[in-house]
């Protein structure tokens, strides 16, 4: 799926092109992406679906698994956090705005470096087909949703964990879980694995691959994951295992798109192609 419109290039667009094709190639890749992720939702609330019960089972599972582990912070980190007020609602804005610092990433490769640009897109699309299939075979409810199915006792804790975006705002999961981030509702027990740190960590191979100044972009990168990781779990909505799940993802993506080939051999991709020049028999 090529939505660029400049071929395979190693320098930056806005050295070789109008403004006006920077637009377009923009508008395209970003306008894409946006349909592909209402289809995305779409499908993993419509056809992945499962008991209530089953996803919190999970839950006590996944938390019982983190505390064997030694892994089960999650409770500390948003006790701690939630001491101060401005940084647990900065982190709401964060986690609400996730999609477009995604979108954010998106444009600086498009605009800087093409190439990159293409290769991650491609990880990204393996990723959303990779990811639905874990919706359907585990279910999760997030920390969040702990309240509305047991006691804390249940699983293990103190008391429950508090809904930040809820309580302090934005509003994200409106009318129940309809999600801030478009049209479509969200699967309430869709924890597992976190597409937050998944997305956001091919975000920050973008950012590296076509900000070098530095090594800026790599720098931006790291902290753009680090602190998404941090706001997934102080707001309730995944816990560790769950970001782990999503490097998992993001893992499995890389892997498969380095066996496919370049450019992929889709009919509308031959038909562009120029026709072989006809070799000129010398007597």
């Amino acid at each position: 799926m090529n939505f660029a419109s400049s071929p395979e290039t190693t320098g930056p667009l806005w050295s070789r092109q109008s403004l006006l094709r920077i637009v377009i190639a923009v508008v395209l890749n970003i306008g894409a992406f946006m349909i592909l992720f209402q289809a995305y939702k779409m499908v993993r609330k419509q056809f992945i679906q499962r008991a209530e019960t089953v996803a919190f089972g999970n839950a006590h599972d996944v938390i019982h698994l983190q505390k064997r582990l030694h892994i089960f912070f999650e409770l500390d980190l948003q006790d701690w956090l939630l001491k101060h007020d401005w940084t647990i609602r900065g982190l709401n804005w964060y986690y609400a705005a996730f999609m477009w610092t995604f979108y954010g990433c998106c444009v600086v490769a498009i605009i800087l470096t093409p190439d990159v640009f293409r290769r991650y897109r491609r990880v990204f699309l393996l990723t959303m087909v990779l990811a639905l299939p874990w919706y359907a075979i585990y279910p999760l409810a997030p920390p969040r949703l702990l309240h509305e199915y047991a006691p804390p006792s249940y699983f293990g804790i103190p008391h429950h964990f508090m809904d930040t975006l809820r309580v302090f705002g934005p509003n994200y999961f409106k009318d129940g879980e309809s999600s801030g981030g478009g049209l479509v509702t969200a699967n309430r027990y869709a924890a597992m694995p976190s597409m937050h740190i998944g997305w956001s960590t091919i975000g920050a191979f973008m950012l590296a691959g076509a900000i070098r100044w530095h090594r800026l972009g790599a720098i931006l990168g790291v902290t753009h994951v680090t602190l998404m990781t941090i706001t997934v779990m102080a707001t309730g909505n995944h816990y560790f295992l769950d970001a782990v799940g999503g490097w998992l993802i993001v893992l499995a993506a890389f892997i498969i798109a380095s066996l496919l080939p370049t450019p992929l051999p889709l009919p509308w991709l031959r038909r562009q192609r120029a026709p072989d020049a006809v070799p000129i028999a010398v007597p």
